[in-house]
């Protein structure tokens, strides 16, 4: 199993959040291994969904979304770069907030799943 963590950075002040995975770029190894996302932290969210990674976009299967973890399995049968969107549910304010959001994070980057 490899592990992905989600974080949620909320800035009040600018009415923005981001979210953010590590690693930004997962690098899966080939064979077949399950993917999770799990909170990183302290954090206040639930997960909500995770789009990109489908069942007709080989080589992804058996997506599992849950409040605190997502899980995928990934048969990386070959190289491909597979970009995804995470999104969480805050628990302060209830809102959707995605890894797609504009943020405070500048460097802000689409998470990514690299089979080599």
């Amino acid at each position: 199993m490899s592990e992905i963590t989600v974080k949620l950075n909320i800035d009040p002040g600018q009415g923005k959040a981001a979210v953010t995975c590590e690693p930004s770029d997962f690098s899966a190894n080939r064979g077949n291994q399950q993917i999770v996302w799990r909170p990183g932290g302290n954090q206040g969210f639930s997960f909500y969904s995770l789009t990109g990674l489908t069942e007709e976009d080989p080589p992804f299967s058996n997506q599992t979304v849950g409040e605190d973890e997502i899980t995928i399995d990934d048969d990386d049968t070959g190289a491909g770069d597979y970009p995804y969107t995470i999104t969480v549910t805050a628990d302060v304010d209830g809102k959707h907030y995605n890894t797609q959001s504009s943020g405070p994070v500048a460097d802000q980057t689409v998470p990514c799943i690299k089979n080599t």
